[in-house]
């Protein structure tokens, strides 16, 4: 079966009889993003992984690391999936924080103290790393991380094209969950 077959079966059993204006926007933007895409099937759902863990929506998680392992993703590289959610939870709710605060008392809060040692060697790529910590910034509302994330990805060479493609998955996910 092929994954737009997939994704059309994971609504379908997802949103049981929902049929209103905006499931129908959102589910045929989640069809296209999933179909029609400069991205790599691959980093689409390791995307998916990602936002789905963030939005805490395990049913999006089990399809998410099924078609993964079909694809022949291994186990540790799709838990790195779901645990760059947390890692980029963490750091989104503190750079927020920082966001929130006056310019005068920033310099009382230069440096971060987080540990983020998971962020120098991901299994998956610095690229994909970088893809997923954007999508879950997005979803998680950091301007701040949205940013340094994007130009980490246009520093090493992702097309505006992918990154466009990367902030449309998150934002569309983000509203089918409202609806879940």
């Amino acid at each position: 079966m092929a994954l737009s077959e997939k994704v059309d079966a994971f609504l379908e059993i997802s949103f049981p009889n929902h049929d209103s204006a905006p499931y129908r926007d959102l589910s045929l933007n989640f069809k296209k993003v999933m179909e029609d895409s400069p991205l790599e099937p691959t980093d689409r759902l390791m995307n998916v992984a990602a936002i789905a863990r963030s939005l805490h929506w395990k049913e999006l998680e089990n399809f998410a690391a099924a078609e993964l392992k079909e694809l022949g993703t291994g186990d540790a590289e799709i838990q790195e999936c779901f645990e760059s959610a947390a890692i980029m939870g963490m750091l989104n709710t503190y750079y927020k924080f920082k966001g929130f605060l006056n310019a005068e008392v920033l310099p009382d809060y230069a440096r971060a103290g987080l540990r983020m040692n998971s962020l120098s060697k991901p299994l998956n790529g610095k690229e994909r790393f970088e893809m997923m910590a954007m999508t879950v910034s997005v979803v998680n509302g950091c301007p701040t991380c949205v940013s340094s994330h994007e130009k980490a990805l246009t520093d090493i060479g992702v097309s505006r094209d992918k990154i466009h493609d990367l902030a449309r998955l998150a934002s569309v996910l983000k509203g089918l969950s409202c609806l879940h």
